[in-house]
């Protein structure tokens, strides 16, 4: 019909030229696969685990300060990708336990007083403003969950079991952040976590149920002033100790091992 559109007809492709096109598809369509397959293995919960094992390395002295963490032994040791570790390592250095010097490497941190005090001072605030938002938040089975916690912890210090009273105590605090509800909170916590949650104070074991379970009743009663002052004065009584014991140089940091997040 006069003024119809006719389509072009496709191109002739000879065969050989066609064989070579659908080789290329073929490579770039392996190079996508392998690529997402790079992707999954480097997913979060593997991530995780090796940055995990790195940290466990650390904090038990099994890496030193000042030691070089290679990309290229750690993945051939942990059996994952270089990207897997360098992305550890990334998060590791965020949380302060390793340091990256360019054209150098990564190395393990130093671990001093200093640095674990001013977590602590980070924590006491966020604490507080966690305390304080759980406030109108909880339900009565996340407060019996709470108060469960606390006498778990005390019941742990009678026991002398001080490894797992340690890694209880901590589940209890990271618990009260999550109920603050407040997901930025949350992640500005994690920085603080692996510092000055992962070590043990050393403070009367019934002094801290108490300070516990009135941070917990004040939670309870909705009482977002007291919850917040209570929950920072046991962070600061906590650092106080600190500070004492290493201006007569007995401290010795106590960390809690067992992994709860």
């Amino acid at each position: 019909m006069p003024g119809r559109f006719k389509e072009p007809e496709p191109p002739h492709i000879s065969p050989t030229l066609s064989g070579k096109l659908y080789r290329k598809e073929y490579q770039i369509g392996s190079t996508r696969t392998k690529a997402m397959r790079d992707r999954k293995s480097q997913s979060p919960p593997l991530r995780r685990h090796v940055r995990n094992e790195i940290q466990r390395r650390i904090l038990s002295g099994e890496s030193l300060p000042g030691e070089r963490l290679a990309q290229q032994s750690l993945a051939m040791k942990l059996g994952v990708g270089q990207g897997t570790v360098r992305e550890a390592l990334m998060e590791l250095e965020w949380l302060g336990l390793v340091e990256s010097t360019d054209g150098l490497g990564v190395f393990v941190g130093k671990l001093d007083t200093s640095r674990l005090v001013e977590a602590y001072v980070v924590r006491e605030y966020l604490e507080g403003l966690a305390a304080r938002s759980a406030c109108g938040r909880v339900s009565q089975s996340n407060v019996i969950a709470l108060r469960a916690m606390a006498d778990r912890i005390w019941n742990l210090s009678e026991e002398g079991d001080l490894e797992e009273m340690g890694a209880v105590d901590r589940a209890l605090h990271l618990e009260i952040v999550r109920l603050s509800r407040n997901s930025v909170l949350v992640r500005l916590a994690e920085g603080y976590w692996t510092l000055s949650m992962a070590i043990r104070a050393s403070r009367d074991p019934r002094a801290v149920h108490s300070e516990h379970l009135r941070i917990v009743d004040a939670i309870n009663r909705n009482a977002p002033d007291d919850a917040e002052q209570l929950a920072r004065q046991h962070v600061l009584e906590a650092r106080h100790m600190i500070e004492l014991e290493a201006a007569r140089n007995e401290f010795v940091p106590k960390w809690v091992m067992n992994e709860r997040l």
